[in-house]
């Protein structure tokens, strides 16, 4: 199943960005599609830690939203989860579809955006996002698609930058963050970023609460993470002594009503 021909600027510019980044995840990915015990985000967290995946996902239809090389739809699969796995990115679910051919789990790889999920409604019973539609794709149209899908009583989590980050966060994203805010707050939306040319989403805590309610999901848990001691992260961005002081990461745990 093939994403729409028809897409938008932003849209454009990730999956073009990840198709030139891909072979530098495959080694990660690899990694990750042979371990059954799930980490998480910039410092890998494990699962114990920051409980993103329940211990058993048996008899639940479960959706990975923006997965990248599908590691994610990987461990859920092995939780006993009928794992669906979307990314619009072509070279990263070649890179999924190799290794879930080795492995053995049974994960449903489909082309396609995550504003626009090409699944009937009330189709799922758990959905997850790690950096995936989350932070790539538009929250006032990927996280009503979510709704659309999920069952009543369905879940979504998802895990992104947090919004102190992305506060503290240079215009040059190579860069380290600082100990000022570089940006206002109440204008968070769309973030640019020029090299490449990329588009980010963040909204303010106040919005996230706001756009999950009206699209009939109740909060149930809200994670603020920051980096364990002695933390190290692959990216050069990624300052663990700030991160002792600051959150990095925020995860979310929704239900729908």
């Amino acid at each position: 199943m093939n994403a729409s021909n028809s897409i938008q600027q932003h849209q454009q510019f990730n999956r073009a960005a990840w198709t030139n980044q891909a072979k530098d995840y495959v080694e990660d990915a690899e990694t990750k599609w042979r371990s059954q015990e799930p980490v998480w985000g910039i410092w890998q967290w494990p699962n114990a830690d920051v409980p993103l995946l329940p211990a058993s996902l048996a008899r639940k239809r479960c959706l990975e939203i923006g997965c990248g090389t599908a590691y994610v739809s990987s461990w859920m699969a092995t939780r006993g989860g009928e794992c669906f796995a979307i990314d619009p990115t072509p070279r990263q679910l070649v890179t999924a579809n190799r290794l879930r051919a080795d492995s053995g789990n049974v994960v449903h790889l489909i082309e396609s955006f995550g504003e626009a999920l090409p699944f009937p409604d009330n189709t799922f019973d758990f959905a997850i996002s790690e950096y995936g539609a989350s932070l790539w794709a538009d929250p006032y149209h990927w996280l009503p698609e979510v709704a659309r899908v999920l069952r009543s009583t369905g879940q979504l989590v998802f895990m992104t930058c947090h919004v102190i980050s992305q506060l503290c966060c240079p215009d040059d994203d190579s860069s380290r963050n600082e100990t000022r805010l570089l940006r206002p707050y109440l204008d968070l939306y769309r973030l640019p970023w020029t090299d490449p040319p990329t588009v980010e989403f963040q909204l303010p805590h106040g919005k996230w609460i706001e756009l999950l309610s009206e699209n009939g999901f109740v909060v149930e848990r809200l994670l603020e993470i920051g980096a364990p001691e002695k933390g190290v992260s692959r990216y050069e961005w990624a300052d663990a002594e700030w991160a002792q002081s600051w959150p990095t990461e925020e995860v979310w745990f929704a239900r729908k009503t």
